[in-house]
């Protein structure tokens, strides 16, 4: 009778282990394939050049442009206001040519 529970104890924890390893298996390939769709589907920084048009301001430039990479509209300004090196905020004019930085979500195959 010891012998048959020792078996059935053996073959229990030969169970009990095959379903752990089966289950970090499987929790490592789940995992593997969620960071393989967040890397396939990363927002890439791109730039355009934009024509100031009469009455343009860099917040309603930000208003177009800016998406949710940036934490707020005064971090985009800020960082139109480096790229073109101007003097601050109010500096554009109508018919003058700003580059901007825009994100898009690009997909990979």
């Amino acid at each position: 009778m010891n012998k048959l529970f020792n078996i059935i104890s053996s073959k229990k924890i030969s169970i009990i282990i095959t379903i752990i390893v089966i289950s970090i298996l499987y929790l490592a390939v789940t995992h593997k394939d969620a960071s393989e769709a967040d890397a396939t589907n990363a927002s890439t920084k791109y730039y355009t050049c934009i024509s100031i048009k009469d009455g343009d301001s860099l917040w309603d430039i930000a208003d177009e442009y800016m998406t949710d990479e940036y934490v707020s509209k005064q971090e985009y300004i800020d960082e139109v206001v480096s790229i073109n090196k101007l003097d601050d905020e109010s500096s554009i004019t109508a018919g003058c040519n700003l580059v901007v930085p825009y994100y898009k979500v690009s997909e990979f195959n």
